[in-house]
């Protein structure tokens, strides 16, 4: 999702550090000692695996329309499929777009804003009309620096580990949680 050069960017930063990586090989199973692939065994003092998303389980009982995923699905203006006044933004929502395009953080303000603006047309009577930019902004942090990860449908690009991007995203994580205080 983040794009080839921020793979390799990534693959870069974890060499310096002397993490072992192992790509292309799905798990098939966790143990004390590792983890097992179909490229065999891989012996690990820390495992940090990542599933794959799946949408909410209480959608399952509800009337939403749901992708494959379990995601409810949702047209370009974040309405539910369907639904005329229905909207839904974040990690919730399946979206049109490329298939790069983040459900969390700064994709899901996109959706929220454009899905508060169109309900508020649709309640007066008008047509939604706001689209989200697919657009992903990533700070890849590791304790003392960040890598800047950017992308939108016509560019990607990867800015050099810095500090300054580790201060932006903790500076970035005060000022957005403290509405949630």
């Amino acid at each position: 999702r983040l794009g080839e050069k921020a793979v390799t960017g990534l693959l870069s930063e974890m060499a310096k550090r002397r993490i072992d990586t192992h790509l292309g090989h799905k798990p098939l199973g966790f143990s004390a000692t590792g983890v097992d692939t179909e490229g065999g065994h891989v012996n690990a003092d820390l495992i940090i695996f990542m599933p794959g998303l799946t949408g909410p389980a209480w959608i399952a009982n509800t009337g939403l329309p749901k992708s494959e995923g379990g995601f409810i699905k949702a047209d370009k203006f974040c309405r539910v499929e369907g639904m005329a006044h229905t909207y839904v933004a974040g990690d919730a929502g399946s979206f049109p777009g490329p298939d790069w395009l983040p459900k969390q953080a700064h994709m899901a303000d996109l959706q929220a804003k454009a899905a508060s603006e169109n309900l508020v047309e649709g309640l007066a009577g008008k047509e939604p009309m706001k689209t989200p930019k697919p657009e992903l902004i990533c700070i890849v942090d590791s304790l003392d620096k960040g890598m800047l990860v950017y992308r939108d449908p016509k560019r990607s690009m990867v800015l050099p580990s810095s500090r300054m991007f580790h201060w932006s995203k903790r500076a970035f994580e005060r000022h957005y949680l403290r509405a949630f205080q």
